[in-house]
């Protein structure tokens, strides 16, 4: 789903698909489908390590918020702006139709999801609306028919056969990779390459044929 709305995204205004997403792609992409995206917001009201927030609306399009903050590093900020595209696509219906409020503390709204940047890549599932926002921006920023042809070529290269150990020189070769490739930070890469199965606990027999 995911991937194939990036793609059209990048189709209709360059006419071609390619990676990485520029930062400035993915902020015309928010904008298409919220009432307001303000890239440069003071958040630290909403509590420590707050960076991003999505507002949802009884009716209408949700409105994001990005910490000032967060524009110190490039691919923090695409990991936050497409985290908090996911919670507009994904999660905007609870609020429209059952009048949804989350609990509240402080100036927090309860229509209003707070995001930190410490569950931003590597929530729980039982965060389950954070963890489905980082699968999002994984997705987004590193669509799977594309990272697996980088992966392919790693593997090919290197004579991998199933998934690598995280801290070994094969993991370590996947993980820059798609760093490189996909302008991605290296917990992010690390991340989706285990959700698709890349990076685990690596086979006793590396070669069926050794």
């Amino acid at each position: 789903m995911f991937e194939k709305l990036v793609a059209d995204h990048l189709r209709s205004k360059h006419g071609k698909v390619e990676f990485p997403i520029s930062t400035d792609d993915i902020t015309t992409l928010i904008e298409r489908d919220v009432t307001d995206l303000d890239q440069y917001a003071d958040l630290t009201m909403y509590g420590a390590g707050v960076e991003g927030v999505t507002e949802f609306a009884r009716a209408g399009k949700p409105r994001v918020s990005i910490s000032n903050d967060v524009h110190r590093f490039e691919n923090r900020l695409r990991t936050t702006l497409t985290h908090e595209y996911g919670h507009v696509i994904l999660h905007a219906y609870l609020f429209g139709l059952e009048q949804r409020q989350l609990p509240v503390d402080g100036k927090r709204k309860p229509n209003a999801i707070y995001c930190k940047r410490d569950t931003m890549i590597s929530a729980s599932k039982t965060d389950w609306m954070e963890w489905q926002a980082g699968y999002v921006s994984g997705a987004a920023l590193m669509p799977k028919s594309y990272l697996q042809k980088i992966v392919a070529g790693v593997q090919h290269a290197r004579n991998i056969y199933g998934a690598c150990e995280p801290g070994g020189a094969n993991g370590e070769a996947l993980i820059q990779a798609v760093v490189s490739e996909f302008a991605v930070s290296r917990e992010a890469a690390t991340v989706r390459l285990k959700i698709l199965g890349h990076l685990g606990r690596e086979q006793a027999i590396g070669n069926l044929f050794t």
